[in-house]
């Protein structure tokens, strides 16, 4: 991983309420030249430049953060169409691409600071969920796969001996239109 340096904006050293100000008023697209004018007011000193560079980062932050959003969206809306679909594998996929879009943006001395023992076990603990969470899917299939097939075994049963000729018709139409392999 290459060394990444982290950016300084010189407005993130603004005060709290006039970085505020100016991130709404880059959202609500004023001109840079505007922005300056309104810090240059409250008495700070900042160059047009300086804004573009904030704004660009600010603005990317904030596309980032609707996409995801919009991916979160689009899921729930998935999963609210078909009640039977399971949405914890693809949260869980979407989780992961996150986080390690996210720590591949850290800075190298934040990525040294970083309890990697920590990391290691929260990541091992999504591992481990996202296996239970197999583990226990396959074993829901296993038994409703048994369950299907004892009813299907008790049920042929019972049509054989109560009316053994609808039986035979219904093998034979099972036998001509499901071919087994």
């Amino acid at each position: 991983m290459g060394k990444k340096k982290r950016k300084h904006y010189a407005i993130e050293k603004l005060h709290p309420d006039i970085k505020e100000a100016v991130d709404e008023m880059i959202k609500a697209d004023f001109t840079y030249k505007e922005i300056v004018d309104y810090i240059k007011s409250t008495g700070n000193n900042i160059s047009k430049s300086a804004v573009q560079r904030y704004a660009s980062n600010l603005m990317e932050s904030l596309h980032t953060l609707r996409m995801a959003q919009e991916n979160f969206s689009a899921i729930m809306d998935e999963t609210a169409k078909y009640k039977s679909v399971d949405f914890t594998e693809p949260l869980t996929r979407l989780l992961c691409s996150q986080l390690l879009e996210r720590i591949n943006k850290l800075p190298d001395e934040q990525l040294q600071a970083m309890d990697i023992e920590t990391l290691i076990k929260n990541t091992v603990a999504l591992t481990r969920a996202v296996a239970y969470k197999r583990n226990i899917d396959a074993k829901t299939n296993t038994v409703i796969e048994n369950g299907v097939e004892q009813f299907s075994e008790a049920f042929f049963q019972v049509l054989a001996d109560d009316k053994p000729k609808l039986y035979k018709e219904l093998k034979k139409f099972l036998k001509d239109n499901f071919k087994t392999s």
